[in-house]
């Protein structure tokens, strides 16, 4: 059934379209409360919201199955015809709109990794400062509360592997930038280590576990194998734990790009690991009212050819 099929019994003169947007964030929030904020509204609003459109489809839309909110197979039909619904008017209404970067002054922010940051963001900024001086780059760090953000509309990219916690992510627009692989990182001089690293040697060694917003992609992989690490030392950054590991027996696992800028100059070295350890994968997430907005698409565009370069 699509959207039309859907109103017919209500006439589609009498169909309020400002329910369309919140339609839209209940089914791919699949949550009255996460719709709400990713409106910038308050719940009880919200609420009434659904309330008017269960009754305009006569249908529940949501319900709950154990401690989740599911959609019905109604609301599941109207989602992917929302979409395109939605895509055409944002299209209708962008139409016209213009966005000079080599004269309009505008500000993005964007949540990113010290990773990110070195690997992506760097060279983005370089780029930038050379055709685009009114335009400028305010960096955020990663923290547990960046999806929230981001439904809340607080900033325009966030740069995050998909796949790792934050199943929400998936409900925004996005997009894959690039991919990297993991080495190990020793001392130059290190005495146990070679070329290739094992991991049954890697759990003999003192390890440098990276924190963060949640559990990074390596140790992902190490968990669900059941792979021992005599975790010495914690740290929130990938950048942080390779300052530490000159002149110790630690080892560390980091992107092959990040040790590439920065590993040889400090006294390190890389190991391959065992094939089979996973790629690393960024993608940037952005809230889905800057998806047309001309600004916002240059910077998603300058991002994305940078991306495809590295």
């Amino acid at each position: 059934m699509d959207i039309e099929e859907a109103v017919t019994g209500v006439r589609l003169r009498n169909f309020d379209l400002n329910l369309l947007i919140p339609l839209h964030a209940l089914l791919m929030e699949r949550s009255v409360t996460r719709a709400a904020e990713r409106m910038l509204i308050g719940q009880p609003a919200m609420s009434a919201s659904l309330s008017r459109l269960r009754h305009v489809f006569n249908d529940p839309l949501l319900v709950r199955i154990g401690r989740r909110m599911e959609l019905t197979p109604l609301a599941e039909s109207l989602l992917p015809e929302l979409d395109d619904l939605l895509a055409g008017l944002r299209s209708l209404l962008g139409t016209g709109a213009h966005f000079e970067p080599a004269s309009d002054h505008r500000v993005f922010t964007i949540v990113a990794s010290d990773y990110v940051i070195a690997v992506l963001l760097r060279p983005l900024i370089r780029e930038l400062g050379v055709d685009t001086p009114n335009v400028r780059i305010r960096i955020v760090s990663l923290g547990p509360d960046m999806v929230d953000q981001l439904r809340r509309n607080r900033f325009d990219l966030l740069i995050w592997p998909p796949g790792l916690p934050f199943e929400e992510l998936s409900a925004f627009p996005n997009m894959t930038l690039f991919t990297d692989e993991f080495v190990a990182v020793v001392d130059e001089h290190h005495p146990e280590v070679g070329s290739e690293l094992p991991t049954a040697q890697l759990s003999a060694l003192p390890y440098i576990r990276v924190g963060g917003p949640s559990v990074t992609v390596i140790d992902a992989y190490l968990d669900e194998r059941s792979v021992h690490r005599q975790v010495a030392v914690t740290t929130e950054s990938f950048l942080s734990g390779a300052i530490l590991v000159p002149g110790t027996r630690l080892v560390l696992i980091m992107q092959r790009r990040l040790f590439e800028q920065f590993g040889r100059a400090i006294g390190l070295r890389a190991a391959r690991l065992e094939p089979g350890y996973p790629p690393l994968i960024e993608a940037m997430y952005w809230h889905p009212g800057h998806t047309i907005d001309p600004s916002h698409r240059w910077l998603r565009e300058r991002v994305q050819r940078l991306a495809a370069n590295l």
